[in-house]
């Protein structure tokens, strides 16, 4: 009967066993993903120049595309990189598409609103005066009708929360608002001749 070895001795790596080399690691999937960004270039640029329109914001998405790859990595489940980088710049070429829409959207609204709604001297004139009577207003209620006034309308402040900071009840609040507020339209009314 053979002499059983030590599990210590069974499992020692002979000598022809240790000088192998490793196996080739494949390369990674970013490697890979900015391969194919690399070797097809043209028709990914293509792709963008028909989302986007232009070739410059095209060439963008494609550098955006690559500094992603190289940054972030790609993840390890895409199997096959040519579709992950193609797929990758269509979504891309559709965020910069949306994002130009929506500045541009932006950028036309501010050209809408104009500077000052009363152009002529007279409606200015009728503004001021009615600023004028509404500050009178204000000035002569209760410095607690004001004050809630103020904190609710202007600073949008809740009618409970003012309740509690006031000691009151939150429809003795409603109430106060309620008054102050139509003080206010009257004051307003006073100024148009209404």
């Amino acid at each position: 009967m053979p002499a059983r070895l030590p599990c210590t001795q069974a499992t020692t790596p002979t000598k022809a066993a240790t000088h192998q080399t490793p196996a080739p690691r494949p390369a990674p999937i970013q490697d890979n993903v900015l391969a194919e960004l690399m070797r097809n270039h043209r028709v990914l640029l293509c792709e963008a120049i028909r989302i986007l329109g232009s070739r410059d914001r095209a060439e963008d998405v494609l550098q955006d595309a690559a500094l992603r790859c190289l940054t972030s990595g790609a993840p390890d489940t895409a199997k096959e990189p040519r579709h992950y980088a193609r797929r990758m710049v269509r979504n891309l070429a559709l965020d910069h598409l949306r994002r130009d829409k929506k500045a541009a959207a932006h950028a036309g609204d501010e050209t809408l609103i104009p500077a000052c709604p009363a152009q002529d001297p007279e409606q200015r004139l009728a503004g001021k005066q009615a600023l004028h009577l509404l500050a009178g207003a204000l000035c002569a209620m209760p410095d607690r009708s004001r004050e809630l006034f103020l904190r609710h309308r202007l600073r949008d402040a809740p009618q409970k929360q003012l309740a509690t900071d006031f000691g009151l009840s939150p429809a003795r609040v409603n109430t106060l608002i309620a008054e102050a507020h139509q003080r206010a339209v009257c004051a307003t009314e006073a100024a148009r001749g209404g």
